[in-house]
């Protein structure tokens, strides 16, 4: 699976040829983006990792499972497989969306309540108080159009961040509603869907039930599990997962880190 963006390319810089002569030492809000940025930047890597594995040999899988000598029943151990690799990778994308969100965050919010007290969130300060701020500001993070978001307020109160609020608000609009989305939200609150190609070779059933309604053509009665199942073709949303990332989700991203980049422009010293 070749990917036409460089994931790697939205890492904390490691080097830069920029003198640093006279540059300022890093103050919180540049120790947090950069934290921030590292962080979502290894879930997409991780996210990369798992989509790269849903094209691997079938072969390159047998270390996962006892030898299986039947090819219905290899072929069956060999799609619950690849729907976990998906599924990871769908969570690891959807993690990077939501790490987007306190990303901005972090870097608009100027003060936040720490043990009842109203606290900057910038400025230099040990390193034990500057991670309990990082903690309370991230526990402020909802999605970026949810009543109590303070996205609005910030830009509200800082005009320089208004670029990529709005930028985290209009991707939203769009991907809030999408399958990507709706697929991982329904994995984590709601259930485990069940795949076609899977089912295709496992589509035994104890019995069937109709129920005949006037003249009408019969109506089948629910009686399998899978019948209340949410069902998805686990090729389609491996492919739709891939557009996502290289189309739509790594743009947004990028676009982030620039907008971000030019409004802080973190200290040097801040390179790993």
């Amino acid at each position: 699976m070749d990917f036409k963006t460089d994931v790697f390319s939205l890492d904390v810089p490691h080097k830069t040829s920029s003198s640093i002569a006279g540059a300022v030492l890093p103050s919180n809000l540049d120790v947090f983006f950069r934290a921030k940025q590292k962080e979502m930047q290894e879930q997409y890597v991780t996210a990369r990792i798992f989509m790269h594995k849903t094209e691997t040999e079938n072969e390159e899988w047998n270390y996962w499972f006892n030898p299986i000598d039947d090819p219905k029943t290899k072929k069956m151990a060999q799609l619950r497989f690849l729907s976990s690799i998906y599924e990871t990778a769908l969570m690891f994308y959807n993690i990077v969306v939501d790490l987007s969100w306190t990303l901005c965050y972090v870097c608009v919010e100027f003060a936040c309540t720490v043990d009842g007290q109203r606290v900057s969130l910038d400025g230099m300060m040990p390193i034990e108080e500057s991670y309990k701020r990082l903690r309370v500001a991230e526990r402020n993070v909802t999605n970026p159009t949810a009543d109590e978001n303070p996205f609005e307020y910030l830009k509200s109160r800082s005009r320089d961040y208004s670029e990529a609020i709005d930028l985290i608000v209009e991707f939203w609009k769009s991907f809030g509603d999408s399958p990507v989305r709706k697929i991982y939200n329904y994995m984590k609150h709601k259930g485990k869907p069940i795949y076609k190609e899977y089912s295709a070779l496992d589509n035994v059933r104890f019995f069937n039930m109709y129920v005949q309604h006037g003249s009408n053509n019969p109506v089948q009665i629910a009686s399998d599990i899978s019948d209340v199942q949410m069902e998805l073709s686990l090729t389609e949303e491996i492919e739709r997962l891939y557009s996502f990332d290289d189309e739509i989700l790594f743009p947004y991203i990028q676009r982030l880190l620039q907008i971000l980049e030019e409004t802080i422009k973190p200290t040097p010293f801040l390179l790993t």
